[in-house]
């Protein structure tokens, strides 16, 4: 198996690249900062898949390989930097959803749709540590910004889910799902604009009877949630730049 490759789901690594760029850019990093970020961001790009399946035949050395080398490229520059404290919250985090995921694929299995939707929210941690590796303190900005993109790349799976025709997942579920994503409104009122089109998407879900089952069928699906939640990234990304 080999370490490094480009992911087979293009929207994974879009994310995992674009995720680090909407971290450092509202960290206001320097072009050190923008060096030593793209580096480690490609470095989870190019070990994506490799840890990813590690992870799921559950392969103890390979899993130790990939953790320490994602580790060792996201560690040294904050230690360099002196910035080990700013890891705190990144680190918490990418826990729970580890345990959660680690959780819900050992008891429901990993096609369940539930354990594919927590997998999607792993390609957008780069933004979590994007303060810290670029001499940065972490802000709320930035928390703000990995929720909403990691959160609706979680309901953009579930949403793929209800319209697959060999699955049986109710379209309400990620529409009430992503129903708390508006409490981001509380922090910024105008985030508001970028929530609107995901929750027009899923809304329209629920009178939407067609579904798919060919591959190239569901490629097409997939490439336009992808569009949709970089639609919400670059409104996101901006309303928070710019407020």
């Amino acid at each position: 198996m080999r370490i490094f490759r480009v992911p087979r789901e293009p929207g994974a690594g879009g994310t995992i690249i674009l995720a680090m760029i909407g971290g450092l850019i509202l960290s206001h990093a320097d072009w050190k900062g923008w060096l030593i970020g793209i580096a480690v961001a490609l470095v989870t790009f190019f070990t994506f898949d490799y840890a990813f399946d590690s992870y799921r035949a559950w392969k103890l050395g390979d899993m130790t390989l990939a953790l320490g080398l994602n580790g060792l490229v996201y560690l040294l520059p904050t230690l360099y930097l002196r910035t080990i404290n700013e890891l705190v919250v990144p680190l918490v985090i990418v826990g729970i959803i580890f345990a959660l995921h680690f959780a819900f694929s050992r008891a429901k299995g990993w096609k369940n749709p539930v354990t594919y939707a927590l997998g999607n929210l792993l390609p957008a941690v780069p933004a979590l540590f994007a303060p810290a590796i670029a001499g940065k303190p972490f802000t709320d900005k930035v928390l703000v910004f990995w929720f909403l993109l990691a959160y609706y790349e979680a309901i953009g799976a579930a949403y793929v889910e209800t319209r697959l025709a060999f699955r049986k997942f109710p379209k309400k579920y990620p529409l009430l799902a992503w129903l708390p994503a508006y409490l981001v409104i509380l922090y910024n009122p105008y985030l508001v604009v970028a929530l609107l089109e995901p929750t027009v998407r899923l809304v329209m879900n629920l009178r939407d009877n067609t579904y798919v089952a060919k591959i190239d069928d569901i490629k097409k699906l997939g490439w336009s949630v992808f569009r949709s939640v970089m639609l919400l990234y670059v409104l996101s990304l901006a309303i928070l730049y710019l407020t």
